[in-house]
C-alpha cells in the first residue's frame, strides 16, 4: 500500500468563526461610546460618564466589562499603557483606534487565568495598531475590516474560556485584506492567523516571527488559509517554527469548491520544525512558492499523515510555480496526490521547473535533498497518475541514477505519473554530502530544532547509540548510552543552558555530528 501523505479529512479547512453560544452572560459592565464624533484618549474615556473604563495609575487601566468604540468615534492611544480587560469582556471596534505608542501598549487580562474574550473589529472601523501587545485573551477577529498589526505581539490566546467558545486563530481575519506586518505571534491556543473557508479574504502577512503556536497541539496550521480575495494574498519573510507535533506550518485551501480564484504568493519565508511545510489544498488556487527554505519539518513521525516540505493535493485549477527554494529534512520533500486517491480526475498542474516555458518564474533551480523517513529518501513523492515537470533542479547528486532512487514515480509504479526530472543541474552540495560520509551512513536526523524539552534523534540502525552534547567551547554537556525505539532516540535536554550544541552520535562503530540550538 503507498503511503497517502495527506487526506482532507485530516486537515481541519473548515474555518467555522464562532459566535458566542446562546445565553451567555457576558461581563457585567457594559459601556459604548456616545457615537458623536468624539476622538478620545484613554484618560479622557476614562473620565467620561458611565464609563467602563478606569485610570488605575500612572499609564494604568482597567476596562469592567463589555466597550464598544462606534462607529464615528476615535480612540488615540499615544503614549505607554497597560490596560487590563475583564474576564469575558469583549472590545468592539467600530470606529477608528490608532494606537501608535513611543514604546508599547499592552492590553491583557485583568487575571491571566481568567482571560477576556476578543477584539472585534467591524467593517466600518478602521483600525491600526502599532508596537502594541495583546496577551490572555480569545483573540482578534476582523470582519472586511482594514486592519493593520505592525510591530505587534500576539501571545497567550485561547480558543475557549470556560464553556464559551472565542475563536480558532489568535489572529482570525474574515473579508478584506488586513495586514500583518513585522509582528511576533507565539504560545497561541491553536492557529496563529486564521482565514474561514466561505468568505474571500486576501491578508498581507510579511516579515513576521510565527512560533510555537497551537499549544492545544490540535490538527492546526500556524498559518490557516481558506479562499482568497480580490487581491493575491501575499505571506514573505517570515518564520514559521514549530513546537507542537500537530502543528503545521502554512496551509491555503479551498476544499468547497469555490469559483474564484484564491492567488496566492508564499516568498522568502523560512519554514521549520512543523508537522508538515506548506500545504496546498483543493481547487481554483493558484500559487507561486519562490526562494524559501523549508526543513525539517519531521516532528510528527507518522509519515502516513505528515511530514511533506511542500504538499499540492486537489484537482487541474489547483495550479502553480515552486523555484528557487531549497527543500531538506523534511519526512518527505513534496507530495502531490489527486483529491482522492479514487478520484478520476487530474490533479494538481504545478511545475516544479519547465526548461521550455516563457515564464520566468518556471525556472526550478530548486535543492531538494536528504528528505526522507524509514531509512529510505523521498525528496518527491508523485502520488497521482499525473505528469509534473521538475527540470533544472538541485537533488544533491550529480547522477542521474542516484536522483531516480530518490524519487517516487511511474519509473518505481506503473499507475503513477512520471516526473520529468531531466535535466538537473548540477549538485552544489556533492561536496558537502560527501564530506559528511558518516553522517549519511548513520542516516542521522534531529528534531526539534531548537530543542526544549528533549531531543529527538532519528537512527537508520537498530542497536546503542552513544549521544554526546558539546557546548560551544567544546565541552561535554550530556552523555547518554541509549538504544533506538522505533528508530528514534529520546535525549532530555531541558537541564541545558540555551545556547548552540554539537550533537556526536556513535552507533555500530559509525560516527554522526549536527548542530542543534538549545532553549530559545
Amino acid at each position: 500500500m503507498q503511503p497517502i501523505p495527506y487526506s482532507p479529512t485530516l486537515m481541519k479547512t473548515l474555518f467555522t468563526l464562532l459566535l458566542l453560544a446562546a445565553g451567555i452572560a457576558p461581563a457585567s459592565a457594559q459601556y459604548q461610546t456616545p457615537g458623536t464624533g468624539v476622538r478620545w484618549t484613554l484618560a479622557q474615556l476614562a473620565a467620561a460618564t458611565g464609563s467602563n473604563v478606569a485610570s488605575t495609575g500612572p499609564g494604568q487601566y482597567a476596562i469592567a466589562g463589555n466597550l464598544r468604540l462606534r462607529a464615528t468615534d476615535t480612540l488615540v492611544i499615544s503614549t505607554n499603557a497597560t490596560v487590563r480587560i475583564a474576564s469575558l469582556a469583549e472590545i468592539n471596534i467600530d470606529g477608528v483606534l490608532l494606537v501608535n505608542p513611543p514604546d508599547s501598549v499592552k492590553f491583557t487580562a485583568q487575571t491571566s487565568t481568567a482571560p477576556f474574550h476578543s477584539f472585534w473589529f467591524s467593517a466600518t472601523s478602521n483600525a491600526v495598531l502599532r508596537k502594541t501587545i495583546v496577551e490572555y485573551g480569545g483573540g482578534l477577529k476582523t470582519v472586511d475590516a482594514g486592519l493593520l498589526l505592525d510591530s505587534c505581539v500576539v501571545r497567550y490566546q485561547v480558543a475557549r474560556i470556560g464553556t464559551v467558545n472565542t475563536n480558532s486563530g489568535a489572529i482570525n481575519i474574515s473579508g478584506g485584506a488586513p495586514r500583518i506586518l513585522n509582528s511576533l505571534i507565539y504560545g497561541n491556543a491553536r492557529s496563529a492567523i486564521a482565514s474561514p473557508s466561505n468568505r474571500p479574504t486576501a491578508p498581507i502577512i510579511r516579515n513576521c516571527v510565527i512560533r510555537d503556536n497551537n499549544t492545544e497541539n490540535g490538527n492546526y496550521p500556524q498559518i490557516n488559509l481558506g479562499i482568497g480575495g480580490a487581491t493575491p494574498t501575499v505571506i514573505t519573510g517570515n518564520r514559521v517554527i514549530g513546537r507542537y507535533n500537530m502543528a503545521g506550518g502554512i496551509a491555503i485551501s479551498n476544499l468547497l469548491g469555490t469559483a474564484a480564484v484564491t492567488d496566492v504568493e508564499i516568498r522568502r519565508n523560512y519554514v521549520a520544525n512543523n508537522r508538515y511545510g506548506i500545504a496546498v489544498l483543493g481547487s481554483n488556487i493558484t500559487s507561486r512558492i519562490v526562494r524559501n527554505i523549508v526543513e525539517n519539518n519531521n516532528t510528527n513521525p507518522n509519515a502516513n499523515t505528515g511530514g511533506s516540505g511542500l504538499n499540492f493535493q486537489g484537482g487541474a485549477t489547483n495550479t502553480g510555480v515552486v523555484s528557487r527554494n531549497i527543500l531538506r529534512g523534511n519526512l518527505w520533500g513534496v507530495t502531490m496526490l489527486r483529491t482522492s486517491t479514487t478520484s478520476a480526475a487530474p490533479g494538481p498542474t504545478v511545475s516544479f521547473g519547465d526548461v521550455s516555458s516563457p515564464d520566468s518564474l518556471n525556472v526550478g533551480l530548486n535543492l531538494i535533498y536528504n528528505n526522507g523517513n524509514g531509512g529510505q529518501v523521498y525528496d518527491f513523492y508523485l502520488n497521482m497518475p499525473d505528469n509534473v515537470m521538475a527540470q533544472n533542479n538541485d537533488w544533491g547528486s550529480s547522477s542521474a541514477a542516484v536522483i531516480e532512487s530518490h524519487i517516487v514515480h511511474q519509473v518505481d509504479q506503473p499507475s503513477l505519473g512520471l516526473l520529468s526530472f531531466q535535466p538537473f543541474r548540477q549538485t552544489i552540495v556533492s561536496s558537502s554530502r560527501q564530506g559528511s560520509a558518516q553522517l549519511l551512513g548513520l542516516g542521522l536526523g534531529l528534531y526539534p530544532n531548537p530543542a526544549r524539552e528533549q531531543l529527538l534523534l532519528r537512527l537508520e540502525a537498530a542497536g546503542p547509540a552513544t549521544v554526546q552534547l558539546r557546548d560551544a567551547q567544546g565541552r561535554v554537556a550530556l552523555r547518554r548510552v541509549l538504544t533506538p525505539a522505533e528508530g528514534h532516540l529520546r535525549v532530555p535536554v531541558s537541564g541545558l543552558a540555551a545556547g548552540l550544541y554539537t550533537v556526536e552520535v556513535e552507533q555500530q562503530g559509525r560516527r554522526a555530528t549536527a548542530k542543534v540550538a538549545i532553549g530559545e
